[in-house]
């Protein structure tokens, strides 16, 4: 069996070499770890893969496939490095059989803060999707802890998560046009380059990625899909020939009300959701340039995307008619397009000292955008039908 080590770019496969391999591993795209090197990190994949003859690597082939292999069957293994994150590293496998090709992702979790998040999602992720009928999230093959001794005795932990892989889905960032100065979605297309998006397809993928959020949201205890940016890559997009496109959410952190007095007894249904709501106007509108730079801020056609999507998601719910939704989606936006401008003042006011409290890096931009966003909100909602 032959097993490849490879950097995922632009350009295509990097191969590793063993003086690439001897390089400090990074924690961060800027911190190195102070005992891992990239050969430590690789080989440890590995053995996590192979171990128990093959039993990780066996489980993730069959909730790939939906297909039973043998250890045997394999010919060629690809572990390809693809993304550096806060809390984790992501790899793609690629597992080459006589016939076929099965690929999945496999995250790394170093960190004590990264491994106990990867065990929490792995948590929540195996819930919705245990308890619902989308299909927008990874589905999760199995988690694992491993130990690696490092050449100075240093004996260091990993979680590793393995999940699906969504082909052909890219990455999306503000970006400036340099054609005309502006600012714009960049779709990450490593297949077939980089580009930006058109005003439609910008419209779509926002309104997708609140549908999305509306979509999961708990009606029963308030939860919703929280701690997600659009920074750190967390939804993705593929576009079609025919213009059409599809989003997922990669990851979830965190599935919990968006204020902790949402969980106590005698909440108003109603209340709760209208702050999900409002949440998912502000968040859907947050980014950095390039996906690493200054925090900015999507421009109004974003606020109508999301009150879109939204409703379009709490639609599709209340249309199955299993009783789960306690709220009529027409007596909330009734509710909402009712509200005269103090009164949408009052109810953001205690949404913007939650993200204050919670010492939000995005503060800043929120307060500073809040007035005209509530605003272009009110009219969004006026304009929807």
């Amino acid at each position: 069996m032959i097993v490849d080590f490879l950097f995922s770019s632009p350009e295509g496969d990097i191969p590793l070499d063993p003086e690439d391999l001897s390089r400090p591993f990074l924690i961060t795209p800027e911190k190195a770890h102070p005992h891992l090197t990239l050969g430590d990190y690789f080989d440890t994949v590995k053995a996590c893969l192979l171990k128990d003859r093959g039993d990780f690597l066996k489980r993730a082939l069959k909730g790939a496939s939906r297909g039973d292999f043998r250890l045997e069957d394999v010919r060629k293994i690809q572990i390809r490095s693809e993304k550096h994150g806060i809390l984790y590293h992501l790899a793609s496998v690629e597992v080459f059989m006589v016939e076929t090709r099965v690929k999945f992702t496999l995250s790394t979790a170093i960190s004590q803060e990264g491994m106990e998040c990867m065990v929490s999602e792995h948590h929540i992720l195996d819930r919705l999707n245990r308890n619902s009928e989308f299909s927008y999230l990874p589905e999760i093959y199995g988690l694992r802890k491993m130990t690696h001794l490092t050449a100075q005795g240093k004996t260091e932990e990993m979680v590793m998560l393995a999940a699906r892989w969504f082909e052909d889905y890219h990455e999306w960032h503000m970006a400036v046009d340099p054609v005309d100065g502006r600012r714009k979605i960049k779709i990450w297309d490593l297949r077939r380059g980089p580009r930006y998006a058109s005003f439609t397809e910008a419209f779509r993928i926002i309104e997708e990625c609140s549908r999305i959020l509306a979509l999961y949201y708990g009606h029963g205890d308030f939860r919703g899909i929280g701690a997600w940016h659009h920074a750190a890559g967390d939804f993705i997009v593929k576009c079609h020939k025919n213009g059409g496109l599809d989003v997922r959410l990669t990851t979830v952190r965190k599935y919990e009300p968006v204020m902790s007095s949402f969980q106590e007894k005698d909440i108003n249904p109603l209340i709760a959701l209208i702050y999900f709501f409002l949440g998912t106007t502000i968040r859907m509108r947050l980014d950095r340039l390039d996906g690493v730079g200054e925090t900015v801020w999507l421009d109004d056609f974003a606020v109508s995307a999301a009150v879109k999507g939204f409703f379009e998601g709490l639609h599709q719910r209340e249309t199955k008619g299993d009783g789960v939704i306690p709220v009529q989606v027409a007596n909330l936006l009734s509710l909402l397009q009712s509200f005269d401008r103090l009164e949408f003042d009052q109810v953001f006011e205690p949404l913007l000292a939650h993200y204050a409290a919670q010492d939000s890096n995005d503060m800043d931009l929120i307060s500073a955008r809040s007035a005209d966003h509530i605003s272009f909100l009110r009219q969004a909602l006026q304009d929807f039908r």
